[in-house]
């Protein structure tokens, strides 16, 4: 009479460690085996037999090969995408140093930076100085953006302009000429 309830337990065990790795994820089979909390083991008073003196020999485990045919493949995310499918836009330029440059090397230099020159906006560097339309030769004291700045599509360039490169320092008020300035009394 003993040999069947020892027959059933074991049948027992062993339907439910196969259900316990039929689960679909896959494990580290290099891990040992833990019981998780919710599974009942052998030594749980509903799964004992009162009538048992010994325990019974822990069932064998199935074989490797059996377990890894059970499994259920897990679904493989998509290749990421590539760059013929997807262009990466190329980034800002960035405003380069143009102090001291004269506004036609300032023009060449931002068309190597990858700036459009169609948003350069001269202008002057002192209240009292009207920029020529020729003003190629006239030297840039300031610029905005500020250089390293990243220039978009929409960035408007302002240069500041100044006939000699010496009158970029010289300021009265804002004006090139002291008399000019309003605030100025002889």
């Amino acid at each position: 009479m003993r040999t069947p309830r020892r027959l059933a337990l074991t049948a027992l065990v062993a339907v439910l460690a196969l259900a316990g790795c039929s689960g679909g994820a896959r494990t580290d089979d290099s891990a040992p085996a833990t019981a998780s909390p919710s599974s009942p083991s052998l030594s749980s008073p509903s799964l004992s037999s009162p009538s048992l003196s010994s325990p019974s020999p822990p069932p064998a485990p199935p074989p490797p090969s059996a377990t890894t045919e059970t499994l259920t493949p897990t679904p493989t995310a998509p290749p990421p995408p590539t760059s013929s499918t997807t262009p990466t836009p190329p980034p800002d330029p960035v405003m380069p140093a143009l102090h001291s440059r004269t506004y036609e090397q300032a023009r060449a230099e931002l068309a190597r930076a990858g700036v459009s020159t169609a948003r350069l906006k001269p202008g002057a560097q002192h209240k009292d100085v009207t920029v020529p339309r020729d003003h190629d030769g006239w030297y840039i004291c300031d610029t905005s953006p500020r250089p390293g700045a990243p220039v978009t599509a929409a960035t408007t360039v302002t240069v500041r302009l100044a006939r000699d490169f010496s009158d970029c320092t010289t300021s009265f008020n804002g004006y090139l000429h002291q008399e000019n300035d309003p605030a100025h009394t002889p």
